[in-house]
């Protein structure tokens, strides 16, 4: 069975759009405030508001084997083709978006965040705010440490500065951005998950030490793109660098333990095993990536103005997991993407005392409001506790506790959840889809085989979790106006 998703129908609530919009409709747009010194989102209706939403409502959680037979029986047998697609604007999809609207309204949501398709039906029925996520290709990965990172950009450099990722990008605007550029219901546009402005190296030394010198020293883009011929643009950029960072040929190919006398003999240089200077080439590495990343963000902002000069950047989902490791690495990322963006909008899990010195940071270094757009207090929640209702009474209260420390903080504006349904991970099912018991057992072994999620996948409030989430979510702007104020337990 093929699991698809929503996005067939985005032509489709783009044309409403359009046409509304043609027929002299006019609304205003989510936009940002500061009120001495708060920060808030700000509706259309000038209102300020936070965004509060959960992500993954998608129509997969209603596929898996636990819940497939629930799900036909309560919404009929027209809610997907027999390939699996989901059929927006059918009535079973009017009647399942209409059940999701209310739990959100029972629960205080008002945003669907990342990973959420685009669904007319669910859009029409909740009236909440919603994310609008540009994909496009691109080599990175979430969390993909160096070995994989030098290997996707090995096989697809993604050359920046070449007219043809400049017209993909562009392309890209148009199909994506146009249709929504007069909804007043986007929250924002975000990019990409976890962009790899830093790097983790692999955490098994035997894959470590099979890297060469310069695999080791250099970004996995700057190295890609370096190792490109020399009529390559990104290849001409690099080369332009070197000529400002270096007075001679001679010197920047010691660095890089090659000898050369002229910069086209530089150019031409294609292979790169060995580093002389390893501070040299850390430095030429960290700068050279600093220009990718300005040309990434200047394209795909400039790309989204053509058709939209109204709605928010959210930019990339910044996987802080990984980048508040690697402080000075992060900090000089934040002074690029700042210019380009609207929100610092991030993905990170954990408690409020493992985040909040992070946070600080972050607006310390951008003067920008930040939006967790990926979050959960609990990595990995424990499948099927013994006894759940202490279990989540306990899961709820850390929740409630958490979340209103969070918007204490007069710069935190958003909090968007890891999961809406508790249903099977999609790598678990996609396991026993393929028959491959071991990998199966093992996310049964380590207690992994379900989602974060607020209700199960027979769509029942998980109530001991709800009750104290729902009622710190109707405090926290009362809190985030007083973000001074002692947080009450």
């Amino acid at each position: 069975m093929r699991l698809k998703l929503f996005g067939r129908n985005r032509g489709s609530i783009g044309l409403l759009l359009l046409s509304l919009a043609g027929n002299g409709f006019c609304a205003g747009f989510v936009s940002l405030t500061n009120d001495c010194g708060v920060w808030w989102f700000k509706s259309p209706q000038e209102t300020p508001f936070l965004s509060i939403g959960v992500n993954h409502v998608e129509p997969f959680y209603w596929q898996s084997p636990n819940n497939k037979a629930f799900v036909l029986d309560t919404y009929g047998p027209d809610l997907f083709t027999p390939d699996g697609d989901f059929r927006d604007g059918s009535a079973a999809a009017e009647k399942l978006a209409q059940r999701v609207a209310a739990i959100f309204k029972t629960c205080g949501f008002n945003t669907f965040g990342f990973h959420n398709p685009l669904s007319q039906s669910l859009h029409s029925a909740s009236r909440a705010y919603y994310v609008v996520t540009l994909d496009i290709p691109i080599p990175w990965g979430w969390s993909m440490p160096r070995s994989l990172l030098l290997k996707a950009f090995k096989n697809r450099p993604f050359d920046v500065f070449d007219d043809a990722v400049k017209a993909m990008i562009e392309a890209n605007a148009a199909e994506q951005v146009k249709p929504y550029a007069n909804d007043p219901m986007v929250l924002g546009y975000a990019y990409t998950d976890g962009p790899p402005w830093t790097v983790d190296d692999d955490k098994e030394a035997s894959i470590l030490q099979k890297l060469t010198a310069a695999e080791k020293t250099l970004h996995p883009w700057v190295f890609a793109l370096m190792s490109l011929p020399p009529e390559a643009k990104g290849k001409q950029a690099w080369l332009t660098l070197m000529k400002e960072r270096y007075p001679s040929p001679e010197a920047a190919g010691a660095t890089y333990a090659c000898t050369v006398s002229t910069w086209d003999e530089l150019a031409f240089r294609t292979v790169w095993t060995s580093i002389s200077d390893t501070a040299k080439a850390t430095d030429d590495s960290q700068a050279f990536l600093e220009k990718l990343m300005r040309q990434w963000y200047t394209l795909r902002k400039n790309a989204i103005r053509i058709y939209d000069q109204n709605h928010l950047i959210l930019g990339d989902k910044l996987n802080m997991n990984r980048d508040s490791k690697h402080p000075e690495q992060l900090i000089r990322s934040l002074h690029i993407m700042k210019d380009y963006v609207d929100v610092i909008n991030l993905q990170y899990y954990g408690t409020f005392d493992k985040q909040r010195d992070t946070l600080a940071l972050l607006y310390r270094e951008t003067g920008k409001p930040i939006l967790n757009g990926d979050t959960t207090f609990s990595t990995m929640w424990e499948d099927n506790p013994p006894d759940s209702e202490k279990y989540y009474t306990q899961l709820g209260q850390l929740y409630a506790d958490q979340l209103t420390q969070m918007f204490s903080l007069p710069y935190y504006i958003g909090w968007h959840h890891c999961g809406y349904m508790r249903g099977l991970r999609k790598p678990y099912v996609q396991a026993l889809q393929r028959g491959d018991q071991a990998s199966a057992d093992s996310f049964v072994k380590k207690k992994q085989t379900y989602r974060e999620g607020f209700i199960t996948e027979f769509e029942e409030p998980i109530d001991p979790l709800l009750k104290p989430l729902s009622a710190a979510i109707a405090n926290c702007e009362t809190v985030h106006r007083n973000p001074g104020a002692p947080v009450e337990k």
